[in-house]
C-alpha cells in the first residue's frame, strides 16, 4: 500500500514538473494546408503567432527563438492574433520587444489584431504604438487587401470581442466574393458571428488549447468565447468553403503550466484546390 502511494506521488511530481518546467518551454511548428479557388496556381505561406503573454525576462528569450524560427520559414505574411503582454504595468522590456518584432520579416506584410490582454491594463494605445513601430499593420474592424499575381488576398481584423469594439457588421458586409478573405479574430467562437459571410479562413488564438488537456472535460477548462472551437483546424460546413485555425499560442496565464498543449507557431499554406 505504501509503495503504491509513493509511486502515485512520484508520478504526480513528475507530471507537475513536466507541466511547469518542460512543456511551457517547448516550441513546436504546426503545419496546415488550406485550399483556395483562385484562378492562379498560387501558394501563399502565412505564419500565425498568438498569445505570447510576455511577463518575464525569460519570455524575451522565447520571443527571440520565435523570431529566428519564423524568419527561417520565409513567410509571405505574418499574423499576430492578440495577447502580446500579460500585464503592461508589470512588464519593463518593451524596447526589447519592439526590437525583436521589428526583426520579424515577411515578404508581403505583417498584420495584427487586439486580444483581451492588449486592451486590459490601460495597454490599448501602447499596444498600437508598439505594433505600428515594428511594421505591423494593426487592424481594428478594418480590412487590408494585397494583390498576389492579380489575385486579391484580403485580411479583415476584428477588434477583441471581450474588451474592444464589437461593431463588426459594417466591415463584414464589405467583404467581396472575388477575393480570398482571411479574418483575424482573437476569440475563436466569433466564428458563430462570421459564419454567414463569405469568409474563407479565420485565424484565432485565446484558448491556449486549454493549457491543460483533459479529454471529455476540455470545454470546462476553456476561457469565454473559446468553448466550441479551441484547438487545431476546423472545416466549417456552410454555404462557403470555410476553415478555422485555433492556435495553442505561446505563453500562459494564471498558472505557468501546460500539459499536452505545447506552445506552437502555426504555418499555413494556401494552395489551389484541384
Amino acid at each position: 500500500m505504501f509503495s503504491k502511494t509513493v509511486k502515485i506521488i512520484l508520478i504526480c511530481i513528475c507530471l507537475c514538473s513536466y507541466g511547469l518546467f518542460i512543456e511551457p518551454n517547448v516550441l513546436l511548428t504546426k503545419h496546415y494546408t488550406i485550399p483556395h479557388k483562385l484562378k492562379h496556381e498560387l501558394t501563399i505561406k502565412i505564419v500565425q503567432i498568438s498569445d505570447t503573454h510576455l511577463s518575464h525576462k525569460k519570455d524575451i528569450d522565447q520571443l527571440r527563438k520565435i523570431v529566428t524560427k519564423v524568419n527561417k520559414m520565409k513567410p509571405d505574411f505574418i499574423v499576430f492574433t492578440g495577447d502580446l503582454i500579460s500585464d503592461i504595468r508589470k512588464f519593463t522590456y518593451q524596447n526589447e520587444v519592439l526590437s525583436l518584432l521589428t526583426e520579424m520579416k515577411a515578404t508581403r506584410g505583417k498584420l495584427a489584431v487586439y486580444g483581451n490582454h492588449d486592451h486590459g491594463g490601460y495597454f490599448t494605445e501602447q499596444y498600437e504604438a508598439l505594433l505600428r513601430s515594428s511594421d505591423f499593420i494593426l487592424l481594428k474592424n478594418e480590412e487590408k487587401t494585397f494583390y498576389v499575381q492579380n489575385e486579391k488576398i484580403s485580411f479583415i481584423g476584428l477588434d477583441d470581442y471581450m474588451l474592444g469594439n464589437k461593431e463588426y457588421t459594417k466591415i463584414l458586409n464589405s467583404i467581396q466574393k472575388d477575393s480570398f478573405t482571411i479574418v483575424l479574430a482573437h476569440e475563436p467562437d466569433i466564428a458563430a458571428i462570421t459564419k454567414n459571410f463569405p469568409i474563407n479562413l479565420q485565424l484565432s488564438g485565446h484558448s491556449h488549447g486549454g493549457q491543460l488537456y483533459v479529454p471529455f472535460f476540455q470545454s470546462m477548462l476553456m476561457p469565454p468565447y473559446a468553448k466550441k472551437y479551441n484547438r487545431g483546424l476546423y472545416h466549417l460546413s456552410n454555404q462557403f468553403e470555410r476553415y478555422l485555425v485555433v492556435s495553442n499560442g505561446i505563453g500562459t496565464t494564471k498558472l505557468p503550466f501546460r500539459f499536452l498543449t505545447p506552445p506552437e507557431i502555426v504555418s499555413i499554406e494556401l494552395k489551389r484546390a484541384h
